[in-house]
């Protein structure tokens, strides 16, 4: 590799010089592919989008169905210079046409349409852009209860490629597993990394993914060396396949977990960040794993109180970072101005350095709650179900059972519509994973003195009730 060279030119340069070298395997289809042939397909789309005059700042959605194609779909947008928003092809209908407006997509690319691009002779290069042209967004979970669009530029895949190392220790090498969805920032801050590199990725299925079985076993077939994971998952997995030698944790706080077999890191990053801020080798058990040390990192973080004045160590307040690439949210120019602080960007993470200079997140500063990796907003949940349950009031709680988190729906009226209506109606409107798993009627409202609901006060489900087990 090259330095200096950003992130298309050098996965030009890659397809290259290394023609026959593995860039992708379907472990679905058995199949694999070469940077030669990655360059080729990806080509085909980068010809179909400029025929069609897309480029530049145009936002470009891939609904491909997961696998090879889509990584395929979204080199092929970047080399046009567009921007990608990428949806899983069985996302629900409402929430895909939310986004195809919001987003101000100008094409959509499916697998019917991806089949007749195929027939389009090669393009060849890829389109300069400028570090602040927009790259990709990432779609999460809105207060408003509309899905929220975060938008990166193309700086964004140029720093990402740099920012995936623990001290001088590269993290995302090898042959990668990919087990997160395509949609997610975890997808977005391994795959440029593993191609600028040279290294191969591997992408799983979403049904192997779920198997506590077949994931180890996809992983030793294809002898895969590396894996990012969520620690509940981890946890969940029967055994650590042998062929892994680096698994990274993240998405999620880790506790408890450690591994004398393989190298384990715990990753830090967000979406608005698009880049690894944070990244800490896991050297014995911790109740709160930390996520970095100060000095090893490459992003400039710091702890900033509510005024934006830095804080001591062992004091805690609001992680922030630099990321000059993260343009906002779509639409929301408001909420934009407030996730920037004194210059840097506010994490929405309450941390602190501890003495010996490990970074520890110990909470949220607001009520945003991770559900195996997820980011969700409980306002979007609440505004759903109050509509498909005909209540005037819906509260959403995390509820930690034996370490795997679950959402527990509360409501203090009957409602018009029963429970397994509304999850049904709920279901086409949300992901599965914003789907609460129990649903449960309380007498009243828990509030604080000042009369602001207190959510903390809200029951904890007992799984063995009868009232409750029903709706488990």
């Amino acid at each position: 590799m090259e330095a200096n060279l950003r992130f298309m030119e050098q996965l030009e340069k890659n397809c290259v010089d290394h023609p026959e070298a593995i860039a992708l395997i379907s472990t679905e289809a058995g199949k694999s592919m070469t940077y030669a042939e990655l360059w080729e397909y990806s080509g085909r789309v980068y010809r179909y989008l400029k025929q069609k005059g897309i480029g530049k700042e145009d936002v470009v959605m891939n609904t491909v169905p997961r696998g090879i194609n889509t990584i395929i779909t979204l080199i092929g947008i970047w080399r046009a210079g567009a921007a990608a928003v990428i949806l899983a092809s069985d996302c629900e209908s409402e929430r895909m046409a939310y986004i195809l407006q919001d987003a101000g997509c100008v094409l959509k690319i499916d697998a019917d349409l991806l089949q007749r691009i195929m027939t389009c002779a090669p393009l060849e290069g890829h389109e300069d852009t400028s570090p602040h042209d927009l790259a990709y967004l990432i779609y999460t979970s809105g207060t408003t209860g509309k899905p929220k669009g975060v938008m990166q530029e193309y700086g964004t895949l140029d720093m990402c490629v740099s920012m995936h190392f623990c001290g001088e220790r590269s993290v995302i090498d090898g042959r990668f597993a990919l087990i997160a969805p395509l949609s997610s920032a975890a997808s977005m801050l391994i795959i440029p990394p593993i191609l600028y590199s040279v290294q191969t990725l591997a992408v799983i299925p979403m049904p192997v993914v779920r198997d506590p079985d077949g994931l180890p076993a996809c992983i030793e077939q294809y002898q895969l060396t590396t894996m990012f994971i969520i620690p509940s998952m981890l946890k969940h997995l029967k055994r650590i396949p042998d062929s892994l030698t680096k698994v990274i944790v993240g998405g999620e706080t880790a506790k408890w977990i450690f591994s004398d077999r393989v190298e384990l890191f715990c990753g830090y990053g967000q979406s608005e960040s698009g880049f690894n801020i944070t990244t800490f080798l896991i050297d014995r058990e911790y109740d709160i794993t930390p996520v970095g040390r100060i000095g090893e990192q490459k992003a400039e973080i710091c702890i900033l109180d509510d005024e934006g004045k830095p804080l001591p160590a062992g004091e805690r307040g609001n992680l922030c970072y630099q990321a000059p690439y993260f343009r906002g949210y779509v639409g929301l120019p408001e909420l934009t101005a407030q996730v920037h602080l004194n210059g840097y960007i506010r994490s929405g993470d309450i941390a602190e350095i501890r003495p010996d200079g490990k970074i520890v997140i110990t909470g949220r500063a607001d009520e945003m709650i991770k559900i195996r990796g997820n980011r969700i907003e409980p306002a979007e949940v609440e505004a759903v179900l109050r509509e498909a349950l005909q209540v005037e009031w819906v509260g959403i709680r995390a509820i930690l059972d034996q370490q795997h988190p679950y959402l527990c729906a509360y409501y203090a009226e009957e409602p018009k519509r029963s429970v397994e209506e509304a999850k049904r109606l709920a279901a086409g409107r949300l992901p599965s994973y914003m789907i609460p798993t129990c649903f449960m009627k309380i007498d009243a409202i828990p509030r604080e003195a000042g009369g602001k609901i207190a959510k903390k006060n809200l029951p904890i489900p007992d799984r063995d009730s009868g009232e409750n087990k029903k709706h488990f």
